[in-house]
């Protein structure tokens, strides 16, 4: 479909409307319940975070059309909202500052963090977005993770389990950081040398 800042919005609307109790009205609360009706609602504090910081952020940060796929290179990481309408995919990197940092600005998302360190420093948090066609219907969905990048730095990178409903799915397997970092490279986000400290960190717990 063609995204522009205006569809993004349309999308939005879309996604949060209906009844968050019932799953009624359509939008992301019923999209997600079929998939998974047993444990969406730990889910729509964060989702609905998500989908606020991408609509104040999409009028206010340039909006670039861009190949989103693994075959090329990882993105420079810069505020901006990419988008690939033959891919049907979005991701938004979002300015974290000291003055405004992770846990001011995303608290669902940044309590899904262990560390407090981390929480508060600047950085740049990438959300990553596909749409979905259900029962004829486009649909914004947020990804079942995100990333924060330290310092806006490539190798600083923190993957966020920010949908923990996708755990009990059947479909999924694996380790979620694993399955985040590869996932990542869909969006071409920076992920090489995050790999590289989850395969040490595991080396040196298996000494």
């Amino acid at each position: 479909m063609r995204i522009t800042a205006q569809t993004v919005n349309e999308l939005i609307d879309q996604a949060i409307s209906g009844d968050v109790l019932t799953g009624d009205g359509g939008g992301f609360i019923k999209v997600m319940a079929s998939k998974n009706s047993h444990a969406v609602e730990n889910d729509i504090p964060t989702a609905f975070e998500m989908y606020t910081l991408l609509q104040y952020f999409v009028d206010r940060l340039p909006f670039a059309a861009m190949p989103l796929h693994e075959d090329f290179a990882p993105m420079d990481l810069a505020p901006l909202i990419a988008h690939d309408e033959e891919r049907n995919r979005l991701v938004a990197l979002l300015p974290v500052t000291e003055d405004m940092p992770l846990g001011v600005i995303a608290h669902f998302i940044a309590d899904r963090l262990p560390s407090a360190q981390v929480k508060s420093m600047p950085g740049i948090l990438a959300l990553p977005f596909v749409i979905e066609t259900h029962e004829g219907a486009e649909h914004l969905i947020p990804e079942w993770y995100a990333a924060f990048y330290k310092d806006g730095h490539p190798g600083h990178c923190f993957p966020i389990l920010t949908m923990r409903s996708v755990l009990n799915e059947e479909s999924f397997s694996g380790d979620w950081v694993d399955v985040a970092l590869n996932r990542m490279a869909v969006f071409r986000l920076p992920r090489e040398d995050a790999q590289e400290a989850v395969v040490m960190k595991r080396q040196a717990s298996a000494r």
